[in-house]
């Protein structure tokens, strides 16, 4: 069977590639904090030696858009390439190139029937920065095989909180009958406060943190998921800014830890970009063992 071995939820900041290559103004001292602790992600992530890797993120309109989103969608081509060229001009990203799990991928579409959850899928894709980011961080050398899970959280009516840890939790029960013995990672990201075009764009330049943010990331920590849950209507997230719903893929991580505590928790609020977050759990933590 297969086994949950690492779940890591981290951001997808568009600046922060950059700033690894030390291009442009010398890094903030937050900057580097954040770099380092993906490069620690990284080596964690490595040591957990998954055989697959799930990556949970969402498409920032770049080829879904108000009239045509898919909920919770599976990306299930012979590969995923991205990000568009357009990304790669404006911020400088590299391309990221892997394999796809078909046979895993097409198992959780299918098992999601059985399990009250019509995922959507894809044969035609490009992943954008939310996946290429983490991944080109995370796992360069972009030799294991991947299942990319597209969440809605930016075309209304975006699904209430309690849906995205649902169907977390489906996806996990779906990975732990998997008949085959594989080790599994996951790969979840999103943010905190977050605004884009809109009146809180730029705010964590005078603000690195919120009110939301520190309670948010408190009930993350003390393992209260109601209170998570609570949190995260789309009215309250959207107040924090238009982006912010981006959150919601931190709850679908927390579905897939199934009521399993963090393992580990870095906050790093900045003024130079927008908090970023990681979320790590062990493979001990994830099944339910003794570290």
């Amino acid at each position: 069977m297969a086994r949950l071995v690492k779940m890591v939820v981290v951001p997808h900041e568009p600046t922060l590639p950059a700033a690894a290559r030390g291009e442009g103004p010398p890094p903030a001292e937050t900057t580097k904090a954040v770099l380092a602790e993906y490069a620690r992600v990284r080596r964690s992530l490595a040591d957990a030696r998954p055989d697959v890797i799930v990556i949970v993120g969402n498409d920032h309109l770049c080829q879904f858009f108000m009239n045509n989103m898919p909920p919770f969608l599976i990306g299930k081509a012979r590969t995923m390439t991205g990000p568009p060229s357009y990304e790669m001009a404006d911020w400088g990203l590299q391309s990221y190139h892997a394999p796809i799990a078909g046979e895993l991928a097409r198992t959780i579409l299918t098992q999601g029937f059985e399990h009250d959850v019509d995922f959507a899928y894809s044969d035609e894709f490009v992943a954008d920065h939310a996946f290429t980011i983490p991944l080109n961080f995370l796992r360069p050398e972009g030799d294991l095989p991947i299942v990319p899970i597209f969440l809605n959280v930016l075309a209304p009516p975006v699904p209430p909180a309690r849906r995205y840890l649902k169907v977390g939790q489906v996806v996990r029960e779906i990975i732990d009958a998997y008949d085959d013995d594989i080790r599994v990672a996951v790969i979840a990201t999103g943010h905190l406060t977050n605004g884009v075009g809109g009146p809180h764009m730029m705010r964590h330049m005078q603000m690195a943190e919120t009110a939301w943010d520190r309670a948010v990331h408190d009930l993350i920590v003390r393992n209260d998921i109601p209170g998570v849950i609570a949190r995260s209507s789309w009215e309250e997230m959207y107040e924090q800014g238009n982006n912010t719903p981006g959150f919601l893929a931190y709850v679908f991580a927390l579905g897939i830890a199934n009521g399993a505590p963090i393992s580990r928790d870095r906050y790093i609020p900045s003024n130079a970009h927008p908090l970023c977050l990681f979320l790590e759990w062990d493979e001990a933590r994830l099944n339910g063992e003794p570290s």
